[in-house]
């Protein structure tokens, strides 16, 4: 028997430093696990990509059975993550973050409910992706090349500094100068101590290895001092949400001592 590619999909996912997603798994819904096993289509699958390959003998029983009630039939995968982190860096799956590129095509997505259970995304493989309706047009035709995107989660990053920094200004300063941080202010923590806080004025996107190079500062002195030279970066365990300027916003803790 013959087999060939029916459909690949490649995901990438922009938390990761060269763009390749990590842990995931592709798991097929009961209609369409029947369906495989029916036409004895084979599936392979790593941590970031999917492989399903069809028996060239199996391809006119495949196409009789296109539809499904008269729809167009898919094959359905739910996408997880088996990092327990995952769903904290990753962000809220789109079809507008999805884009036709180098060939390949953006994968069909079906809607996934808002629920602690539910997967990071579910793929909607169409069985005639071609939609010519034609048997020998679609039989001829190589197998189908689905990229997915996964995008970071963006936060607010809120630093706690704590200790005695009695006698400094303190100021967290962007190297860059592309992110502004509040001016700090004295915030009492659960436990009872007190910690100097300041907020990114804007969502900064999560990284397995953050690129930014803030810098704590005291800036009564001058020229200013660096206190910090590289702050750390936002982890995804830390996940807040918070009411800010009226609004429930996720926001990243990193504490920081004297």
């Amino acid at each position: 028997m013959r087999y060939r590619p029916f459909a690949t999909l490649d995901v990438q996912h922009d938390y990761f430093a060269d763009g390749c997603a990590r842990h995931l798994s592709f798991s097929p819904h009961a209609d369409t696990a029947a369906f495989l096993r029916r036409f004895d289509m084979v599936v392979r699958a790593d941590e970031r990509s999917l492989m399903i390959g069809v028996c060239e003998t199996q391809l006119a029983g495949i196409w009789s059975e296109r539809l499904d009630e008269g729809e167009n039939r898919s094959l359905r995968f739910d996408i997880r993550s088996s990092d327990p982190t995952g769903a904290y860096y990753t962000d809220t799956v789109t079809a507008s973050q999805q884009a036709q590129k180098d060939g390949t095509h953006a994968v069909p997505l079906q809607e996934v409910a808002a629920t602690p259970a539910a997967p990071l995304a579910t793929i909607a493989l169409p069985l005639d992706a071609s939609g010519s309706g034609d048997f020998a047009t679609w039989s001829a035709a190589p197998g189908v090349q689905y990229r997915l995107h996964l995008s970071s989660r963006s936060t607010i990053w809120k630093y706690l500094l704590i200790g005695d920094w009695r006698g400094r200004t303190l100021s967290v300063v962007d190297q860059r100068g592309e992110v502004t941080f509040t001016a700090p202010v004295a915030e009492r923590m659960p436990d009872g101590q007190s910690a100097w806080v300041t907020r990114s004025t804007l969502p900064i996107a999560l990284r397995e290895r953050p690129s930014q190079r803030f810098q704590l500062r005291d800036v009564a002195e001058s020229p200013e001092r660096v206190l910090i030279s590289r702050l750390p970066g936002a982890q995804p365990q830390r996940l807040w949400r918070e009411m800010l300027d009226g609004e429930p916003t996720i926001v990243s803790e990193i504490f920081v001592h004297s």
